[in-house]
C-alpha cells in the first residue's frame, strides 16, 4: 500500500467515523431520530414513533414537527389509554403516561433547558389535567366513586401545581366524558352523561348548567369559566354547513348543522370550530357574543380533526399523521407531517 493510498484510506475512515458520530448524536432510544428545535417548538404533542411514545415539538412558524424526546418505556405501560400532555398556566408542560393494573400514572415535566423529560411523583390513575389560573383539576375519565345518593359519580381532584398537593375533591354525578378549562380562570367546565357542570376550583362549588334544547352535546370549551357547548341539532339537518349560537348567562351553545364538530376552542371574544364536511374540514371563527361568522377556511383532505391549537402563526389542525397550519384571515393553509402517529395534542 503506497503512502498516498494509506492517506486516502485514513481520510475515508475519518469521514465515516464523523458520519457515524453525527448519526448517533441525533438518534434516541430505539433508533428514533431526534431533532434539536427545542427553542422554536412553541407547542408539544405526543406521538408513537417507530413503536415508541415520543414527545414531538411543533414549530408553527417553520411548519415543522420533529421528535424531541422518547418517553422512558416500562413493562407496565398500557396502550388502552393514550398518554396526555398539557401546558400549565405558568408555561410548564406535563406528560401523563397510564399504566396497567390500576397503578398510578407516571408523570414527566418537559425540560426545555436540558432537552429532557424530568420524572415527577404521581399517585393518581387515569386522570386528565385541566390547567387553571392558580390551580389545576385532575379529572377521572370514568366513575371512580359514588355520590351521597349512592349513584355513580366521577371525582375531580383540585391541586396546587406548585407542589401538587391536593386541596379538595369534588364529586360530579355520572361519567365525565368532556372536560375543558381556561388557564385564565380557576373554573373548569365538565360534561357528564348529558349534563354540563361548572366547577369552581377555589371554593369547591359545582353548579349544573341548564341543558341546551334540541342539541346533542358532542364538544365542550371553557372560556373564562363560561361553558361553550357545541353539538348537532336533534332534528332539521342541513345540506350546507351553518351554525346557530345561543348565549345565556349560564352558557353559550353552538349548534352545528351540515357538518360534524370535531374540535372547538374558545378565545374569549371568539369561538373556533373544526367541522368535518366529509372529506374536508371547515374551520369557522364565530363572534362569541353575537354568533356572527367572522372567518372561514377549508382544510382540504382532512376528514376528521383530532386537535385544534391556537398559535401566533395560525391555528393548528391535527390528524393522525399531519398538522395543518391555518390562517383564518386569509384562508391560507400549510400541511406538514408528524414523525409518527398522533396520540395526544
Amino acid at each position: 500500500m503506497t503512502k498516498t493510498t494509506r492517506h486516502r484510506r485514513a481520510l475515508l475512515l475519518a469521514v465515516l467515523g464523523s458520519a457515524t458520530a453525527m448519526t448517533a448524536a441525533c438518534s434516541g432510544p430505539g433508533g428514533v431520530e431526534l431533532g434539536k428545535d427545542w427553542k422554536g417548538s412553541t407547542t408539544f404533542a405526543v406521538a408513537k414513533v417507530d413503536g415508541l411514545v415520543t414527545v414531538v415539538g411543533i414549530n408553527p412558524d417553520k411548519a415543522r414537527a420533529e421528535s424531541l424526546a422518547v418517553v422512558p418505556q416500562q413493562s407496565d405501560d398500557t396502550d388502552a389509554v393514550s398518554p396526555h400532555i398539557v401546558e400549565l398556566a405558568d408555561g410548564r408542560w406535563i406528560l401523563t403516561v397510564p399504566r396497567k393494573s390500576d397503578k398510578p400514572d407516571r408523570r414527566y415535566q418537559v425540560n426545555r433547558k436540558d432537552h429532557a423529560l424530568d420524572g415527577m411523583t404521581g399517585d393518581e390513575r387515569l386522570r386528565r389535567i385541566l390547567p387553571g389560573k392558580t390551580l389545576v383539576a385532575e379529572v377521572a375519565g370514568l366513575p371512580d366513586t359514588t355520590s351521597s345518593g349512592k349513584t355513580a359519580a366521577s371525582s375531580v381532584l383540585v391541586k396546587d401545581p406548585s407542589d401538587w398537593t391536593t386541596k379538595r375533591e369534588l364529586k360530579i354525578p355520572g361519567t365525565i366524558g368532556l372536560a375543558a378549562s381556561d388557564p385564565a380562570s380557576d373554573t373548569v367546565c365538565l360534561a357528564a352523561d348529558t349534563k354540563v357542570y361548572v366547577a369552581d376550583l377555589t371554593h369547591g362549588t359545582v353548579t349544573p348548567v341548564p341543558s341546551p334544547n334540541g342539541v346533542d352535546i358532542n364538544n365542550l370549551a371553557c372560556s373564562g369559566g363560561h361553558p361553550v357547548i357545541v353539538g348537532s341539532p336533534t332534528s332539521g339537518h342541513s345540506s350546507t354547513l351553518k351554525t346557530t349560537v345561543t348565549r345565556t348567562p349560564a352558557a353559550t351553545t353552538v349548534s352545528v348543522n351540515g357538518g360534524r364538530a370535531d374540535a372547538v376552542a374558545a378565545t374569549g371574544s371568539s369561538i373556533v370550530i373544526a367541522a368535518s364536511t366529509g372529506s374536508d374540514t371547515e374551520l369557522l371563527e364565530l363572534d362569541a357574543t353575537t354568533g356572527k361568522e367572522l372567518h372561514r377556511a377549508r382544510v382540504k383532505g382532512v376528514a376528521s380533526a383530532l386537535g385544534l391549537t391556537p398559535t401566533p402563526a395560525g391555528w393548528l389542525v391535527y390528524t393522525e399523521k399531519t398538522v395543518t397550519r391555518v390562517n383564518l384571515t386569509t384562508g391560507a393553509t400549510k400541511e406538514f407531517d408528524l414523525p409518527g402517529t398522533l396520540l395526544n395534542s
